[in-house]
């Protein structure tokens, strides 16, 4: 579904990302682990399109046939909410303060030319567990709900691919384990791929069949989930599983 082929991401002459490869299909889970710093987040916004101004992308990100490396902003902005959409860390960054919740699950919906935007809005909000909130704004919320409301948009348009880039982190246990349960069940009823992005490994051994390892703006490591966590064969992998709660068999 989607396949990423030596991708660079590069501010001046100095490469953040190098020659990063990797593929999702169709239902897979895919983790992306590694330290802050190590390039998950500028791979994940080079796949979408959201670099911030002054990097570069290079290299081949094909999403379903289609070049994403060079397309233009308003191609993109096609893409991005409908087939392709990212659950960000920080919720209040994606939400719009002065907007009612329910507006902004419904105004993702009719965005990208869907259909009976009220009705399907009250469904996202009653999945996620918040079927009473569609009239409140933002602030009005706990960090909790606004994550879940962030998934309600990002799953409006029923896409192929779900990219969560840290999105559990300031979430406390039970909260956390509530939305991955919600992620979990999102892509699979939609059979979407998932790129998860973490630096838990124990979240990701919960939610992710294959994962890959970054350190440095490099993949050093991948295979399955439990070869990585059981059998690591990369001296960075081993580090990460030591400072982890995790221990490698």
């Amino acid at each position: 579904m989607i396949s990423v082929a030596n991708l660079t991401v590069s501010s001046g002459g100095r490469a953040l990302v190098r020659d990063v490869s990797f593929e999702v299909g169709a239902g897979e889970r895919v983790g992306l682990i590694g330290e802050s710093g190590s390039g998950k987040s500028l791979t994940a916004l080079a796949i979408t399109g959201l670099l911030p101004e002054g990097l570069r992308a290079a290299g081949s990100i094909t999403f379903h046939g289609k070049q994403l490396v060079g397309t233009s902003e308003r191609q993109m902005s096609h893409l991005r909410g409908a087939e392709l959409a990212m659950v960000f860390q920080e919720p209040m960054t994606a939400l719009n303060p002065l907007m009612r919740v329910g507006k902004q699950v419904a105004e993702a919906i009719r965005l990208h030319g869907g259909r009976g935007a009220r009705e399907k809005t009250a469904a996202l909000l009653e999945k996620v567990g918040l079927p009473d909130v569609a009239r409140a704004y933002p602030h009005q919320l706990s960090g909790g709900q606004r994550q879940r409301i962030v998934l309600a948009i990002a799953l409006a348009n029923d896409p192929s691919l779900l990219i969560c880039d840290e999105p559990t982190t300031a979430l406390d246990v039970t909260v956390q384990a509530q939305m991955l349960e919600l992620i979990l069940a999102g892509v699979a009823e939609r059979d979407a791929g998932l790129l998860f992005i973490t630096h838990d490994l124990a979240v990701v051994a919960k939610v992710c069949e294959r994962l890959l390892v970054m350190h440095e703006g490099q993949i050093v490591e991948e295979g399955s989930t439990r070869a990585v966590l059981t059998q690591p064969r990369h001296e960075y992998t081993r580090k990460l599983l030591a400072a982890s709660d995790l221990e490698a068999a």
